[in-house]
C-alpha cells in the first residue's frame, strides 16, 4: 500500500518526539561509513580550494607574465623600428660615404695627373737649364780632359746625312743622334792619345737616371759608326740614385755631378784612359 501525505507527516511527527527511533531510522537511512567519506569529502574540498587558489594565482602570474610579455614585445618592436631607421640612415651615410670617395679618388686622380704633368715640365725646364749651363760653361767644365772644345753639332750632321745616304745607319738611328743634349769636339789634354780629337756624347738631366745612361751609351755608339772616337757621357745636378751611378762607372762611362765628373781627369788619369782604351774604334 502506498504511502499517503498524512502518513508520511505522522511519521516526521513520531521521529521527532521519539529520538531514539529517529537515530535508528538514520541508521537505517545513511550508510555506516558515512562519517568516513564526509572527512575524505572534506580533505577533497581542502584540497580542491587549494589547488583553485594555486590556479588563482598561476592564472594571476600567467596574466602578469602575458602583460610583461606585452610590454617586451612592444619594446622590441620599438627597438626594432629604431635599429631598421639607424640601418635605412648608416646604408644612407654609406652610399654618401661612397659618393664622396668616389669623388675624392677623381679628384686625387686628377690631383696626381697635374702633379705628374708639374713634375715633368719641372724637370724639362731643369733639364734645359742645366744643359744651357753645360753648353755655357763646357770649355771650363771638360778642360782638364779635352782641349780646344767647340760644338760638334754640325761636323756630326754632315756625316749623318752621307751615312743615311750610303746605308751605315737609318734613319731612327740618325734621328735619335740627333737628339742628343750636347754634342761636344776636342783634343785629349794629356796622355798617351794627347791631341786625339774625343766625340763627347752627353746626356743632361737634373737628376740622371738609368734611361739617360742608356741612351748616352746608345747615342754614343751610333757617333762611332760615323767614324768618331765616340765617348758617352751622362751628367746632372744630382743622380736619381747611387747604385745607378755604380752601373754607370761599370759601363765605361764618364759620369757627372754638379760639374765634378768620374772618373776624375785630375785625380785619376790612368782610369780615365781605361774609360778611352774602352771607347777607342777598332
Amino acid at each position: 500500500m502506498a504511502l499517503t501525505r498524512e502518513d508520511v507527516l505522522r511519521l516526521l511527527e513520531i521521529l521527532r518526539q521519539d529520538e531514539g527511533l529517529r537515530e535508528e531510522f538514520r541508521r537505517l537511512l545513511l550508510p555506516p561509513d558515512l562519517s568516513v567519506w564526509m572527512q575524505k569529502m572534506d580533505r577533497w574540498t581542502e584540497r580542491m580550494d587549494e589547488w583553485t587558489q594555486k590556479a588563482d594565482k598561476w592564472m594571476a602570474d600567467t596574466d602578469e607574465w602575458k602583460r610583461r610579455t606585452d610590454e617586451w614585445e612592444q619594446r622590441t618592436d620599438e627597438r626594432l623600428e629604431r635599429m631598421e631607421k639607424w640601418m635605412a640612415e648608416t646604408d644612407e651615410w654609406k652610399r654618401e660615404a661612397r659618393e664622396w670617395q668616389q669623388k675624392t679618388e677623381k679628384r686625387l686622380a686628377r690631383m696626381d695627373k697635374r702633379l705628374m704633368r708639374i713634375e715633368s715640365t719641372l724637370g724639362e725646364l731643369l733639364g734645359a737649364a742645366k744643359e744651357t749651363e753645360y753648353r755655357q760653361k763646357a770649355p771650363m767644365l771638360f778642360s782638364s780632359l779635352l782641349r780646344h772644345l767647340r760644338d760638334g753639332q754640325h761636323e756630326v750632321a754632315e756625316r749623318l746625312r752621307e751615312a743615311v745616304r750610303t746605308g751605315k745607319v737609318s734613319l731612327e738611328e740618325a734621328l735619335e743622334l740627333r737628339r742628343t743634349d750636347l754634342l761636344l769636339l776636342g783634343e785629349v789634354a794629356q796622355g798617351k792619345w794627347e791631341g786625339q780629337t774625343i766625340l763627347l756624347v752627353t746626356e743632361i738631366s737634373a737628376a740622371v737616371s738609368r734611361a739617360d745612361v742608356e741612351r748616352a751609351i746608345r747615342r754614343a755608339m751610333i757617333a762611332q759608326r760615323l767614324g768618331f772616337w765616340a765617348l758617352p757621357c751622362a751628367s746632372g745636378e744630382r743622380w736619381s740614385h747611387p747604385a745607378v751611378k755604380r752601373w754607370a762607372l761599370k759601363q765605361a762611362l764618364l759620369c757627372g755631378e754638379d760639374g765634378v765628373f768620374y772618373p776624375s781627369p785630375e785625380a785619376d788619369w790612368d782610369a780615365v784612359e781605361q774609360l778611352l782604351a774602352h771607347w777607342q774604334p777598332l
